[in-house]
């Protein structure tokens, strides 16, 4: 098989990690694997074309691949992509964006070449208007959840044999509990011996920052302790969270570390006892989920989106109801038995291994490609 993927941004953001790894997985499993993005990504320090070649791949740049559809590029980048195409056979093109799946769509036509197409949303395609006439000319759609599915099953009334779950991999040695890392307890003066309720999330009112305020308040009052680790930012973080902590009277056991990069932020989720996840934010696919769980972490997570489909619930982590009193319950419960916390990291660093691992999530597309091919022959 020799594949084409195509990314439509050039921004490191969003599904972009996400599209590499799959993309330099499927090199190791045997798929002979292109990747074509936008040579330049104006005002922004971290590319998608910097990384790439870092990690070995180097991208095809002969398209615009604008992020935002505009008539008369894509016009021209349809016209050289099929060129391409013509002048270079692939068995399958692989889309990852909606601009990138218009313009792939456009230039196939005529020429046999199915197209695939992954979906990031972790409750399937929020603006159905802007896919829904792609993805009636594509071969298959990757979604990463059976959540998603069902949803995109029945918004565009997509044959089932068509619409496949692959869960979202995440890189399994960088997370991993084993590495030596920075001391980020020692740092942000956490002691050694706390139970720590971790979260990593955007500070913005619409992630229900307020249920773990409340949780963490009953549970800090009967339980000196418990501490909790704040990971992240947000434009609204005064007002959202440190302000809400200090009239708790929590500022001595609430931390908050900022934003983190590389290996300090997995220094921080290192630190966690438990990962909290409230809500699905900007990453559908809850990818700080499944990070923590590799790292060894239970999650204790509410039962909203696909969240209970990552966390089998007393397993590798408990589900929850999605109010801060039964947020503080789960959270009690595993606070006044940290053995129970050590086996359910052991599992959820299992299940991380076996689920959410590239390789894995690299072998599951590559067989779903040769079924995409057995039915265009």
């Amino acid at each position: 098989m020799k594949i084409l993927h195509l990314f439509s941004n050039a921004k490191w953001t969003g599904p972009a990690e996400p599209a590499l790894t799959l993309c330099a997985k499927l090199r190791d499993v045997g798929v002979d694997t292109d990747f074509a993005c936008p040579p330049t990504a104006p005002g922004s320090p971290y590319t998608l074309l910097d990384t790439a070649r870092a990690w070995g791949i180097d991208p095809i740049l002969d398209f615009t691949l604008s992020k935002h559809e505009n008539p008369w590029i894509n016009w021209r980048d349809r016209r050289k992509f099929a060129a391409h195409l013509r002048a270079n056979p692939y068995d399958i093109v692989h889309c990852h964006l909606n601009n990138d799946h218009r313009i792939a769509c456009g230039a196939v036509r005529g020429l046999g070449i199915p197209v695939v197409r992954s979906n990031y949303e972790g409750l399937g395609f929020s603006e159905p208007r802007r896919v829904g006439r792609l993805l009636k000319k594509t071969a298959a759609l990757l979604d990463p959840s059976n959540v998603a599915r069902d949803r995109d099953i029945a918004e565009f009334d997509l044959s089932e044999d068509s619409v496949h779950v692959v869960p979202s991999a995440i890189d399994t040695t960088r997370f991993d509990a084993g590495r030596d890392l920075p001391d980020i307890r020692a740092r942000l003066k956490i002691p050694r011996e706390a139970f720590v309720v971790g979260i990593v999330a955007r500070m913005q009112p619409h992630r229900h920052f307020e249920d773990l305020w409340d949780a963490l308040k009953k549970l800090m009052d009967e339980n000196p302790n418990v501490h909790g680790l704040i990971v992240g930012r947000g434009t609204r973080q005064e007002t959202v969270a440190r302000q809400p902590v200090r009239e708790r009277g929590l500022e001595d056991r609430v931390h908050f570390s900022g934003f983190l990069r590389v290996d300090e932020y997995v220094a921080a989720v290192n630190a966690f006892d438990v990962k909290v996840f409230l809500v699905p934010g900007t990453d559908g696919t809850c990818r700080a989920l499944r990070e923590a769980m590799a790292m060894g972490k239970p999650g204790v997570v509410s039962d909203r989106g696909m969240l209970p489909e990552i966390v089998d619930d007393g397993e590798n982590g408990v589900v929850f109801g999605s109010s801060s009193d039964e947020l503080y319950t789960a959270l009690r419960s595993l606070a006044n038995h940290r053995d129970r916390v050590s086996d359910m990291g052991a599992a959820a660093r299992a299940k991380a291994l076996d689920a959410f691992s590239p390789r894995h999530q690299a072998e599951v597309v590559r067989s779903i490609y040769e079924s995409v091919l057995t039915v265009e022959q």
